[in-house]
């Protein structure tokens, strides 16, 4: 099968979960026999490749055309000024559309010239949010397949702020658009039915990663780690202000915090005695974060809202003793108190201690990771959710959708 994916965060990069999981599924579609091609917008400041090939994987990274080397990418002073300004001026709109009819006649090239089955995006893309107008995705002449990974008003609606109405009706032309709609969760699939009012059925195939196979414990037992961005929604600020009362209790474990964000801010919620004892790092390659997390005993993550976050996944067959969120997809994920513990992002203390009581439990420790890497291993494993993929598209393909040249 000839599959193209629609994605602008593809690795290497400072990359998100859905650039992840076009990476690690991409790559085994290929370990398959299929051909997999990727195609997105990238925006401003992404400094890799704009044609690269990925064991096999063919990336294109499309370019904005304001995009002249004036923004970096590396967070600085003079780029969140410049991206201001491109923002809040009319180029941003724009540029968007120009760069986004651009992209969809790219797209189009793409399918006649590989002879594309199907394709896939995920419901959230950048080039939809940047228009002031509502933007219309184009007859591709195959199959056109969305993958709810959390839109911008699926988690405005999970974190009680306001949804913007021209970013809403922009989701939801899209999934109306849609020839038809996965889901990483269960979750999100329900919440997504619910907030957009879709009537079309949704198909759950969750986020999955490769078992990493030379990942081995280290024998350290006072490293806690966290990674993903450093946002509310993630429940870093739960996780500094617990960590305050759980570095009283085990003064000798040390929290290291992989990922972008207000470093200088988040500083402030530590006190003085527990503050020497964090470190933050800073965004790193998915194999330099294998490798923290195998050197490292437990793994939290207290997010308010999630899709089916890759983090405890990846962390979980690295072998860490994983702590994740009760709400949203945490239940999809983890058996609470069998391969993880499951907790409340708001409960400050049962946070604090979670983090103790498997930093001193090894007996504990030792048991939850073991049957945590078992489940990725049985339920989340990449090379099975490849094939679940193939046969979704094929079901999708044979439902009746044919391309104007009769295939």
């Amino acid at each position: 099968m000839n599959i193209l994916y629609l994605c602008e965060e593809y690795p290497p990069g400072k990359n998100g979960g859905i650039g992840t999981m076009v990476n690690v599924l991409g790559r085994e579609l290929v370990r398959q026999g299929h051909n997999v091609y990727v195609a997105g917008l990238y925006p401003p400041g992404y400094s890799q490749a704009d044609y690269d090939e990925d064991k096999g994987v063919k990336v294109w990274r499309l370019r904005y055309k304001a995009d002249i080397g004036l923004i970096k990418g590396n967070y600085s002073f003079f780029d969140t000024l410049y991206l201001k300004l491109y923002k809040y001026s009319a180029l941003l709109h724009f540029d968007t559309i120009a760069s986004a009819r651009y992209l969809f006649g790219f797209i189009k090239d793409l399918v006649k010239e590989y002879n594309i089955d199907i394709i896939e995006m995920p419901d959230w893309n950048t080039f939809l949010h940047n228009s002031l107008t509502t933007s219309h995705i184009p007859s591709f002449e195959v199959p056109l397949v969305i993958k709810l990974n959390g839109s911008d008003s699926y988690f405005a609606r999970e974190m009680n702020t306001r949804i913007n109405s021209r970013i809403f009706k922009a989701e939801q032309a899209l999934l109306n658009r849609a020839n038809a709609i996965a889901s990483a969760s269960l979750y999100t699939a329900k919440k997504t039915k619910e907030i957009f009012k879709v009537s079309k059925e949704i198909t759950v195939l969750y986020n999955s990663i490769n078992i990493p196979s030379n990942v081995e414990k280290s024998a350290h037992s006072n490293t806690v780690i966290f990674t993903g961005a450093l946002v509310r929604k993630k429940g870093i600020i739960s996780l500094l202000q617990a960590w305050n009362l759980a570095n009283t209790r085990c003064p000798r474990a040390n929290l290291h915090i992989y990922g972008k964000g207000p470093v200088h801010k988040l500083k402030k919620l530590l006190t003085k005695d527990s503050g020497s004892s964090v470190f933050f790092h800073e965004h790193v390659s998915r194999e330099i974060l294998l490798r923290e997390l195998s050197n490292s005993t437990v793994a939290i993550f207290p997010s308010y809202s999630e899709c089916f976050s890759f983090a405890p996944l990846e962390a979980m067959a690295a072998g860490c003793a994983v702590i994740y969120s009760s709400r949203s997809s945490g239940p999809e994920l983890i058996t609470h108190n069998e391969d993880g513990f499951l907790i409340d992002p708001d409960d400050i203390n049962a946070i604090a201690d979670a983090i103790v009581l498997l930093l001193t439990n090894k007996d504990l420790r030792d048991k939850i990771a073991k049957a945590g890497k078992k489940t990725i291993s049985e339920k989340f494993n990449i090379t099975i959710s490849a094939r679940q993929h193939i046969s979704f598209y094929n079901k999708v393909i044979q439902a009746g959708f044919k391309r104007k040249d009769g295939h």
